[in-house]
């Protein structure tokens, strides 16, 4: 599938499986095609969740075909559909020995284990809290750390972490800055000022990246301690709108 949008990525599964205009329309309980031609062109506002979900199962969509289609339409998760990934990543993360966490393509964090809490200094009840509040990734970039933290490809290109996360959340969310959760974290953020002199000034094209799924990551303590980790991330097979983050502390 090629499609970048999502009327084209519905009528690339409609074809696919042999279906229909109508055939699609009748399933989802529509009288004729007109509605789900005009999807199709693009010719109508994004269809709402529930209308998704009614196309999706017309499509007979496998739970991977699911999760490309909503990650290309911009729907978020649900907290049903996040309670499911949880319950078979939950292992994984809490046992990994260094910082980890899940998190959406939003940047919202769904789940962390201790050594994130430790390593950052996050509050110790985000263990429990994650899942319901949801913080932003990008929201580190205003954190008042006790910490200093630098990403970059390699030892070469680090740089401070705000600068980066906030170069990075523009270049991974173009054309999404018209979404009503875009709109409302950054209206968030931005009354922070130094949030909105960065954000003023950075630009999607100051991030820089060989490896998509690859950072390199330097922290150090006020006490001189500097700590360095390979950061991969990872989309899930079965819902690619979810990322598993794993840090690996580099051995010196």
């Amino acid at each position: 599938m090629t499609t970048a949008t999502l009327g084209g990525l519905i009528k690339d599964y409609r074809i696919k499986k042999r279906l229909s205009q109508l055939e699609v329309s009748l399933k989802i309980g529509w009288k004729d095609s007109t509605r789900l031609s005009k999807i199709e062109q693009g010719r109508v506002g994004r269809p709402t969740r529930e209308t998704i979900d009614r196309i999706i199962i017309a499509l007979e969509l496998t739970d991977q075909e699911k999760g490309e289609f909503l990650l290309t339409g911009g729907y978020l998760p649900t907290d049903k559909e996040i309670d499911r990934v949880i319950k078979s990543v939950s292992k994984k993360i809490t046992t990994w020995p260094y910082p980890a966490y899940l998190m959406d393509f939003g940047w919202r964090m769904l789940l962390v284990n201790q050594p994130t809490i430790d390593i950052f200094g996050f509050p110790q009840d985000l263990l429990q809290t994650a899942k319901k509040m949801k913080p932003n990734l990008l929201e580190s970039a205003i954190s008042d750390w006790k910490i200093e933290i630098f990403k970059g490809d390699d030892k070469e290109t680090l740089k401070p972490l705000a600068q980066t996360l906030i170069a990075q959340f523009k270049a991974e969310h173009l054309g999404k800055e018209n979404e009503k959760w875009y709109k409302l974290l950054i209206n968030k953020l931005s009354a922070h000022a130094p949030f909105r002199k960065l954000w003023n000034t950075i630009d999607a094209k100051d991030y820089h990246k060989k490896l998509y799924e690859y950072e390199y990551k330097q922290i150090k303590w006020p006490n001189g301690k500097t700590i360095t980790y390979h950061v991969f991330d990872s989309k899930l097979v079965f819902d690619r709108r979810f990322i598993v983050v794993l840090y690996l502390k580099e051995n010196k």
